[in-house]
């Protein structure tokens, strides 16, 4: 007597890994997105409050980040970004608001960011801070935990 599996019971424990994977993996990037998201955020907060802090001291939002009492990773030098193996992030005045923006990139290469999406925090002259994302509308749904207004899905505040 033989003993083994027929083609067909091994073509259906293939089929199924297939479809298990098939299923798991968009949840898998979509996880890791996520978490690498976290990086961006936390030095956003660092350098919101940092900039505030320096706002007090000399009554003028920073123009670039040498100016800051704590040291932004990766940042050129000109002073005015901060590239980190995940993102690019920059902060620029608009009128009284100051704007920061991280861009996911790999390896500092914006051009190269496979996720496509900006997270963005916008700091008016009262010290109120709005935060949001733009760009891959599954990403930031994620991001955000579903927070999206309107029928414009690609941006969602958080």
């Amino acid at each position: 007597m033989n003993r083994g599996f027929t083609l067909i019971e091994l073509l259906v424990v293939v089929l199924i890994i297939g479809i298990l994977s098939a299923i798991a993996l968009p949840q898998y990037t979509t996880a890791v997105e996520k978490s690498r998201s976290a990086e961006a955020i936390t030095l956003m907060g660092t350098l919101r409050y940092a900039a505030e802090r320096t706002r007090l001291q000399t009554g003028d939002w920073p123009e670039d980040f040498t100016v800051l009492d704590i040291e932004m990773p990766g940042v050129d030098a000109a002073g005015t970004t901060s590239k980190t193996k995940n993102f690019n992030i920059t902060a620029a005045v608009s009128g009284s608001d100051y704007v920061i923006s991280a861009v996911r990139a790999n390896n500092g290469d914006a051009a190269e960011g496979d996720a496509g999406y900006t997270l963005k925090t916008t700091v008016s002259a009262d010290g109120t801070a709005r935060r949001s994302c733009s760009g891959s509308a599954t990403l930031c749904k994620a991001i955000t935990s579903g927070n999206c207004s309107g029928t414009n899905d690609d941006t969602c505040s958080f």
